[in-house]
């Protein structure tokens, strides 16, 4: 194995905060290429005729902004060139920081991940997980027992980009949410603990009003509820490998 290709998503006009991260990556000697990301300022971008608001609406209680779908777009791009590169990648995103570690594991991360095929570095809302295994004395695979959110930095590789993109034919979630509902694509979710990448304080490109659930009635509500526990059922049937 080579050095993993790592790749930043990041809006191209967002001049500063791709200097932010490129000064990061430099200062640590992590070589890595821009993803444009979609810009959702731009009409009909790319992938955004695969929305569905309805759906949406129906089982969760919301509709998805036009930046969320972007940013569903833009990981959809990143996968894609992981199955170009044929090979594991780590994808970022440039609203993250990196700790002074992540260089010294890139080549242990590279080196295990046929083993796990979709390893968070991070979680935005850690729950209790279970230990899988050790990395060395300071690091280690886990697996979250519930969703933890965020996908700021995570290595993917070739069959896990290809199972996401295999049904991804549609927009319905947010794409972390999706990414970390293995019923829906076979792929589970484990993450490196501690974190190896952390949120910056920095304004988030995607807006603060999501999830907006207001003005569903009742039956909405229990048609929402409902559905949360059918995934919930679903999640518990597949088999985590590890």
């Amino acid at each position: 194995m080579g050095d993993m290709k790592v790749f930043v998503i990041s809006l191209k006009r967002s001049v500063d905060r791709r200097e932010r991260i490129k000064k990061q990556l430099d200062d640590a000697s992590i070589e890595f290429e821009f993803i444009d990301a979609v810009d959702a300022s731009i009409p009909n971008f790319t992938y955004s005729e695969r929305r569905n608001e309805a759906l949406t609406r129906k089982r969760f209680g919301y509709k998805l902004l036009d930046s969320e779908i972007a940013c569903f777009s833009s990981h959809h791009i990143a996968w894609e060139r992981c199955l170009l590169e044929n090979e594991a990648v780590l994808i970022l995103e440039d609203n993250c920081n990196i700790s002074e570690q992540l260089k010294d594991y890139i080549q242990k991360l590279e080196f295990i991940s046929p083993k796990f095929d979709f390893l968070k570095l991070c979680a935005t809302k850690p729950k209790t997980f279970k230990n899988i295994e050790p990395i060395d004395d300071s690091y280690k695979i886990i697996r979250y027992l519930k969703r933890t959110c965020g996908i700021m930095g995570y290595i993917i590789t070739p069959k896990a980009a290809n199972a996401f993109i295999s049904k991804a034919s549609q927009f319905i979630e947010p794409v972390d949410d999706y990414m970390e509902k293995p019923y829906l694509h076979g792929i589970t979710t484990y993450c490196t603990y501690p974190d190896l990448i952390f949120r910056a304080k920095i304004q988030s490109t995607i807006g603060t009003k999501r999830k907006d659930k207001t003005g569903i009635t009742l039956l909405d509500k229990c048609y929402i509820e409902s559905f949360r526990l059918y995934e919930q059922f679903k999640d518990l049937l597949v088999k985590a490998p590890y």
